[in-house]
Parts: C-alpha cells; sequence; structure tokens
C-alpha cells in the first residue's frame, strides 16, 4: 500500500502534464547531478478522499535493478478538498530534500516510518525509501484488479 493511511479504494494519479511538469523543474535544478550520475527523476502525486500523496524518486530509468532514493509526502486532506493549492509548498519540500542530497556524497539518511514535518505552516507527513514508485503503483492497480 502506498498511502500513509488506510484507505478503501485506489487514489487518483494526477495527470501526466502535471507530473512531467514538476519533473522539468527537478531537472532545471538537479540537471548536473544527472548527468554525473546518470539518473533522473520520476514524480508522482496520488489523491485518495482523505490524502494527498506526493513522492520524487532520483533513480537511473536505464537499470531498474537499482534501487532509487524516493522521498514521499503525505498530507491529511478534508472531504472533497483540493489538493492542487498545497502542491506548490509540498513541491518545495522536495526541493529542500535533494539539496540536502545531493550537498552530502555520503548521504544515508533513510527514514522507514512516516515522520511529521511543517513547512510554511503547512503540516505533513514524509519518509524516504528505496521504493521504485512505478513498480509499485503497478502492483497496486495489479492486485486491486
Amino acid at each position: 500500500m502506498l498511502s500513509r493511511k488506510e484507505q478503501e479504494r485506489l487514489g487518483i494519479v494526477l495527470p501526466e502534464q502535471w507530473r512531467q511538469k514538476v519533473e522539468s523543474v527537478l531537472y532545471g535544478v538537479y540537471q548536473k547531478n544527472c548527468d554525473n550520475d546518470k539518473k533522473g527523476f520520476q514524480v508522482y502525486a496520488i489523491t485518495y478522499p482523505d490524502e494527498l500523496l506526493l513522492t520524487a524518486s532520483y533513480l537511473n530509468q536505464e537499470k531498474l535493478e537499482e534501487a532509487p532514493v524516493t522521498y514521499m509526502i503525505s498530507m491529511d486532506l478534508e472531504e472533497k478538498e483540493d489538493p492542487q493549492k498545497y502542491l506548490d509548498t509540498l513541491i518545495d519540500s522536495i526541493g529542500i530534500f535533494f539539496d540536502q542530497y545531493f550537498a552530502d556524497a555520503n548521504w544515508n539518511d533513510y527514514q522507514a516510518n512516516w515522520e511529521e514535518a511543517e513547512y510554511k505552516k503547512l503540516k505533513f507527513f514524509y519518509k524516504i525509501s528505496r521504493e521504485n514508485m512505478a513498480l509499485s503503483i503497478q502492483a497496486e492497480q495489479l492486485l486491486n484488479q
């Protein structure tokens, strides 16, 4: 299960154009790192009735057997609340994470459990894993067919 909360149904993946827009921002900032490491970014956002899940993975897209670094953010939503209004702030937190990641060549600070954080007065939860989100999303969809 991808979400932090127990969910009764599959989430809704935000559109491809949104995903590409966020990825292009990350490439704009971290292109040199991507070129040096021969890696890239994959971003996903999934909404549930009471939760927004946003993930950004840094991975070798040619060698899927190499485990990525995945920053996962979960935020509580009220019923029928539009998650779009929070995305910019949550995307900023992705940048803060990857700034720290790229600043330390020996970075190895994985966080398997959800931790609470606040940024710009917005409360959210995060964890840092080696999960390949594209494969996890495919697996969840297959299991729920």
